[in-house]
Formats: structure tokens, sequence, C-alpha cells
């Protein structure tokens, strides 16, 4: 597909809009001693609230409407000819933060005409920051990636959202509590062989769709759990995205879904 000719989208434009936006959110939250709740919903703490307005500050500035795990769809009349907008989770990883775990991320995507073309995911505690671009191929810290050799079920080692059921019997299996950077993981060699979601009403939009981008460019596969659509620009739709590195693996984990 071609790109608007509009130079706010062009992908170094996006990236290096993206990349100001983490630099900021991770000097917030390194800045951070408040753990309160912000009271506006049980699982939401202030300090989610206070890196949304960052990010919601920065790409407003830069035209875009954006849908937000926190704010849901705003400044909607920019979405112009082409419809562009930018998915954003300020802080995947909330509890993890709270806890001082290294795992939790802003995770930015410019969707255009339903099309994720531009993406980012920055750890705000490591500073690790994975990117891609539709086409283009994807990076950690600059360098390029591409997944490994990925194993069997039985030999892999998997990511997961929600308790597995007793029958699911990889190698190891993680509860890591970032979805965006579990997904980015799998984009690595020696990272994560896949991740699988068991659970169907938690995973919004925002909590996969950038590292989804990042993980295909880099050669591994992504689908949602029941064969829905993985892009939906429905604030309240929930996924189960199931990703891997290798078709095979994949397979084996939509079949470990099903039981």
């Amino acid at each position: 597909m071609d790109r608007p000719n509009d130079p706010t989208v062009e992908p170094e434009t996006v990236l290096a809009l993206f990349g100001a936006i983490c630099d900021r959110t991770a000097g917030l939250l390194a800045g951070n001693d408040d753990w309160a709740m912000s009271g506006r919903r049980s699982t939401q703490y202030a300090i989610d609230v206070a890196i949304d307005a960052v990010c919601l500050d920065l790409l407003h500035d830069a035209g875009f409407a954006v849908l937000s795990e926190e704010s849901g769809i705003t400044n909607a009349d920019q979405r112009r000819e082409h419809d562009l907008i930018v998915v954003v989770d300020p802080l995947d990883g909330s509890t993890n933060a709270a806890l001082g775990l290294p795992w939790c991320a802003t995770a930015l995507c410019l969707v255009v005409d339903e099309i994720p073309e531009v993406s980012m995911v920055s750890n705000l505690r490591t500073g690790d920051r994975y990117s891609a671009v539709r086409g283009a191929g994807a990076t950690r810290n600059g360098r390029p990636i591409r997944v490994g050799t990925t194993p069997s079920l039985a030999d892999a080692i998997i990511a997961v959202n929600a308790r597995p059921p007793e029958s699911f019997h990889p190698a190891q299996f993680r509860s890591m509590g970032s979805t965006a950077l579990d997904i980015a993981s799998v984009a690595l060699p020696g990272g994560f062989d896949g991740s699988v979601d068991f659970d169907e009403g938690m995973i919004g939009i925002w909590d996969y769709l950038a590292a989804v981008l990042i993980l295909e460019e880099a050669g591994g596969v992504a689908t949602d759990a029941v064969g829905r659509d993985l892009v939906t620009l429905d604030h309240d739709a929930r996924r189960r995205p199931v990703t891997a590195g290798s078709r095979g693996l994949l397979d084996e984990l939509l079949v470990a879904c099903s039981r």
C-alpha cells in the first residue's frame, strides 16, 4: 500500500516522534514515587494517567488521532483523508512497574487505513527499544532482528497471559505481565518461542498491535485464538493474541488454545 503523501507519516518522522515519546515516558516513570490508584477504575494507577497525558500531548501536537487504553479515542477529527490513528498503551505492565520489575513498556503503533504501518515498544526500565516499519523489517536498539529457530511446543518456552489449562505442556511457560514485551521477545533469537493469551476478556489492541508488527517484520507470525481480525479500533473489543516464531509452533499453540 502506498503511504499517504504526508510528511507527518513518513516512517522516519513517526519513529522519531515515538522515540521522543518513549524518552519522556521513561523519564516520568523513573521519577515517579506515587503508586496510588487513579480512582477512575480499579486497575488504573495515577501514573498510568500521567504517562497517558504525555503521550496524548505529543501525539495531538503532531496532528494524530489517538486510541489509548487510558483515554479511548481522542483528536478524532484529525484522522484525515487516510484513516490515520496511533494506538498507544502508555504503560503496559503497570503492576510490574509498581513492583519495581523491569518488564513494563510504552507501546505505539501508527495505523493507516486499518493497516499497522510503524510501531515501537520501549522497555521503560531497561531502555531496550524495538521498532518496525511495514515492509522494512524490525530492529532492537537500532539493529535488525529476525526470529530464531523455533522448536516444537514440547521444547518451547512460552509467555502466557492468565492461567493455562492443565493440558498445556510446553517445556516451560512464564506469565510476565506485559503482553507488548512478551510478543516483542518472540521476535528475538533467544527470546520466548511464542506467546498465548488464555483470557477472553483482558487484552485490548493497545496491548499487542505494536509488538505484532515488530514480530511479523522479524519473520514471526501472529493470530487471534479464535480467528478474529487482530486489527480493531473498537476500544471495548478484546482479543486473544497467539504468536510464534514459526507457523508450525503457532499451529500447535492454536490447538492448545482449543482444548
